[in-house]
């Protein structure tokens, strides 16, 4: 019997990952995308970056925290290539690394609102209902841990 209807599955058999996760990825990556495409306009990389993180070191913290967000939706995206090589054991990775990003990018957010001396701004508690509804997500979703345990097996086919 399936653990999952059927449009969940690729035609090998496995489980694939659900949408919601690619999106929910790129948004634990922002700081990325908008460090890449800052880095696409070469005249206006440094306006685009001060506008984007007035302040220098939040740039910095930010790649660094959503780090392992990046390293999970680069496995999830390159699993076929990976199971080509005959790899299995990266897939245990996903959730520890998706729940790392997340609860440093909780961290980053009571710091900055600790820095600002706890005044409430609405981009911060956004981003905390966002990291907070994600790490809830990630967490607790039976189609990932599903997902994650099907990958162990090799399909050949």
């Amino acid at each position: 019997m399936l653990k999952l209807p059927l449009k969940y599955y690729d035609e090998s058999g496995r489980i694939l990952p659900p949408s919601w996760l690619y999106w929910l990825l790129l948004l634990l990556c922002i700081d990325w995308i908008a460090f890449v495409f800052s880095l696409a306009s070469r005249t206006q990389t440094t306006t685009l970056l001060a506008f984007f993180y007035p302040q220098r070191e939040s740039l910095g913290v930010g790649l660094i925290a959503s780090a392992p967000a990046l390293v999970s939706l680069l496995l999830v995206s390159q699993r076929e290539r990976l199971w080509k090589n005959s790899l299995t054991q990266w897939r245990r990775a996903i959730i520890p690394f998706a729940q790392i990003a997340t609860l440093s990018l909780i961290v980053i957010q009571f710091y900055y609102s600790m820095h600002h001396h706890w005044r409430f701004e609405l981009i911060t508690g956004a981003k905390l209902l966002l990291y907070t509804i994600a790490l809830y997500a990630v967490s607790s979703s039976r189609h990932v841990r599903w997902m994650v345990e099907d990958w162990a097996v090799l399909n050949t086919k």
